[in-house]
């Protein structure tokens, strides 16, 4: 081996060894608890709650507690004037103060770790009524500028001095009194840091006259902590990269410099009184028109959003629907709407149609729609909405060698996929899942697209102004509110009907009807028989046909879910010995047994390969199994000579807390019986394999139990179920024929 591969292995081993070491270094010292004095001083945003006994929120608090997710430090806060508690951590009297900017004369002093915890920008801003104070350095010859005693300071006097300018410069140690000061006039000017000016309505932005970076500082003796501290901040920009530009994000953007309307702003604010938007319909979760006439899904709770948190009054909203998206673009060229929405992302599309693209409000996947077993190679025709400019932009751009054929709708263009008219079609990320749902569209698959869409609004070339205040509000929004409301809108793209229901599960609710039919027959003839021993036999015979019904469907169900064979006569074993263990007659449990056998019967109805996947669910197809219950419910809640029997189907996911599904139960609201299924239910399914775990130990089990007692079980059904378990009741046992139930 030469000796340049040598020193490559030994250099690999030496980072592998540094890193492992590293590693363990964190998770060691995570464990062992330790009390921090922090410095903690009132300052908007930055960190509030400065007083004993007050809600703490702000950047910095939340990167307090970030730091103990890897250091284990609990904290003592201190309270004090940034200026005292500086004082402080040089004396000792406190561990840590947040906001610090490095400087030269206080290195030694202080201890400054390696990683900054934030950066600043440091502003000017000015009342808005104040008009003799512009951008121009000039005109703060002789104003009262109020500013924080800290490195600001010496910032501000290098800034004004390098332009000549000699102002009336007021330090404060607080901001609290500072801005008190301002609010009241008695400032001209106040220098502030990004965060120190939030949301102040009346002011606007002079000038940025410095920026630094500021660290969680630490005392000087306190070497121990500096080291832990450097080791967190190098774990965190490791395992969460970009964990300080979210925070940053989170807690800056409606900061004054965010919120200060441009002079192209404010003029059109001025001259506007009304907000017109064009939206395109039959676009959900996005936008659409729903059967009073109104607008529908995200744009009509993003637009007032926007105006709420930019603070504008005075401007109204209207909205108008378009079915084309050519005759969108026409209307706002025409003046008729002043924002037209959705519209794509791309800047050449946009250029030609002569309108502005904002920022993006979300950016999206984008799916194909296909038939069949996918091939690139043979996907030659793809069906486009000829009203839907996004789709066709997107289509256009990624598939230039494929021939399109337009349809007056996505409907159309998903059955032409279906009708093998096309090879596919290109649908938004937001909308494919729910739409594929439907019945009508089984038997077609969605692959995802490479690449990401911008979805955005669009405004005419040449209205800057309105652009600047859309962008600004967007800037303010989080994406995943924008995803939340969304949220609200794509399930209005699936509707699954009785008749869905009757067409996917024809062969069973054939069977259903027929055996249902026979039972009615069968008890309508015994209904003759007068004498009490033959309706004794008469009632034997009947219980022995549902015996045989419900042991038919349980059998039926367990057959559908594979991973869970015998599940249901399991759970229907426990239940009847949980209800035999509470005092139930053999009569009442074993009607709790032929209750609990049909409990599942709702899986029916969901798709096998969900049913039997081997891996765990993601949100979608776990709310997808999730209405197994309600539907359970709603098939067996006309069975009235056994009413109970839909209750243990529609209810058993119930929790005791009132957590639980369909419907949010609590307490005692559930029915017993569906009380008593749950505990066996989970029980089972803890005590089984299932294709993505093995089973668990059994006292493993019943510590779960135990831990859920009050929370998801009714606590005395849960111990009852620990003790009979204890005593050995888990062997499985045949029903008793003898016994009459029905």
């Amino acid at each position: 081996m030469s000796q340049r591969v040598q020193k490559i292995y030994l250099f690999i081993f030496i980072i592998f060894f540094v890193s492992i070491f590293s590693y363990h270094s964190i998770e060691s010292f995570a464990d062992d608890k330790k009390t921090v004095r922090v410095g903690y001083y009132e300052n908007e945003i930055f960190q509030e709650g400065a007083s004993e006994g007050a809600v703490k929120s702000g950047y910095a608090y939340e990167y307090y507690r970030k730091l103990s997710e890897y250091t284990g430090w609990e904290y003592e806060y201190v309270y004090g004037t940034f200026s005292e508690l500086y004082t402080q951590l040089v004396d000792g009297k406190i561990d840590l103060l947040a906001g610090i900017a490095k400087s030269d004369d206080r290195i030694g002093i202080i201890a400054y770790p390696d990683d900054a915890m934030g950066s600043e920008v440091y502003n000017l801003i000015k009342h808005d009524y104040d008009t003799n104070i512009t951008s121009d350095p000039a005109s703060f010859a002789g104003k009262k500028i109020g500013i924080l005693n800290s490195v600001i300071v010496n910032v501000l006097n290098e800034y004004l001095s390098n332009r000549g300018v000699s102002a009336q410069i007021e330090i404060y140690d607080d901001y609290t009194s500072l801005f008190e000061d301002y609010d009241s006039g008695e400032l001209d000017i106040a220098a502030v840091e990004g965060s120190g000016a939030y949301s102040r309505k009346a002011s606007e932005v002079l000038c940025t006259f410095g920026t630094t970076d500021y660290y969680l500082c630490v005392n000087s003796k306190r070497a121990d902590l500096l080291f832990e501290l450097n080791k967190a901040q190098t774990m965190l920009s490791i395992e969460e990269p970009n964990y300080l530009s979210q925070l940053r994000n989170r807690y800056y953007s409606g900061s004054v410099s965010s919120l200060a309307f441009s002079y192209t702003e404010k003029d059109w604010l001025t001259g506007n009184d009304t907000l017109k938007v064009g939206y395109l319909e039959d676009f959900l979760p996005f936008c659409d028109t729903d059967a009073s006439g109104n607008v529908t899904g995200i744009v009509k709770d993003i637009i007032p959003k926007i105006i709420d948190e930019l603070n504008i009054s005075g401007v109204s909203i209207t909205y108008q629907g378009f079915k084309s998206y050519d005759d969108m673009l026409d209307a706002m060229n025409d003046k008729v709407i002043d924002l037209a929405f959705p519209v794509e992302g791309s800047l050449f599309y946009s250029e030609q149609n002569g309108i502005y693209q904002s920022s993006p409000l979300v950016t999206t996947n984008n799916e194909l729609v296909y038939k069949g077993t996918y091939d690139s190679s043979l996907v030659k025709t793809l069906a486009v909405n000829k009203n839907c400019g996004l789709q066709y932009y997107y289509t256009m751009t990624e598939f230039p060698d494929a021939e399109l054929v337009f349809y007056d709708s996505s409907d159309e263009c998903i059955e032409a996929v279906q009708k093998d008219e096309v090879d596919g079609t290109v649908l938004n990320g937001l909308r494919a899942y729910n739409i594929l749902r439907n019945s009508k569209y089984h038997g077609l698959s969605a692959m995802q697209l490479s690449g990401m869409e911008d979805i955005c609004f669009g405004i005419e070339i040449g209205n800057k102004g309105l652009l600047k205040i859309i962008n600004r509000g967007l800037s303010i929004l989080d994406e995943d509110y924008v995803l939340y409301t969304a949220s609200h809108y794509t399930d209005e793209l699936f509707s699954y009907s009785v008749k869905d229901f009757l067409k996917d599960n024809a062969e069973i609710c054939i069977s259903f009807v027929i055996i249902a039919f026979i039972v009615i027959l069968f008890i309508l003839g015994m209904q003759s028989q007068q004498k009490i021993e033959e309706e004794k036999r008469q009632r034997y015979s009947i219980q022995k046909i549902f015996n045989q019904m419900i042991m038919a469907f349980a059998k039926m169900i367990d057959k559908k879910d594979e991973y869970t064979s015998g599940h249901s006569f399991r759970v229907a074993d426990y239940s009847r010995k949980l209800a035999r263990k509470i005092g139930y007659t053999e009569a009442m449990a074993q009607r709790v047994y032929n209750v609990a056998l049909l409990h599942d019967i709702g899986k029916i109805a969901v798709p096998n390969k969900i049913l039997n996947k081997p891996k765990g669910l993601d949100d979608d197809e776990y709310s997808i199994v999730k209405e197994h219950a309600a539907l359970g419910k709603e098939i067996l809640q006309e069975i009235d000579s056994l009413p109970e029997i839909s209750l243990g189907a529609g209810y058993h996911h119930e929790k005791y807390d009132g957590t639980g599904y369909p419907e949010g139960l609590k307490g005692d609201e559930i029915p017993k019986i569906a009380q008593i299924i749950s505990v066996a239910d989970a029980f089972d399914a803890m005590y089984s394999t299932r294709p993505y775990r093995k089973s668990m130990k059994l006292e493993d089990c019943l510590e779960e139990i135990r831990k859920g007692e009050g929370v998801q079980f009714n606590p005395e059904l849960a111990e009852a179920f620990i003790e009979l378990v204890h005593d050995g009741w888990l062997e499985m046992e045949e029903p008793d024929k003898d016994v009459l139930w029905w």
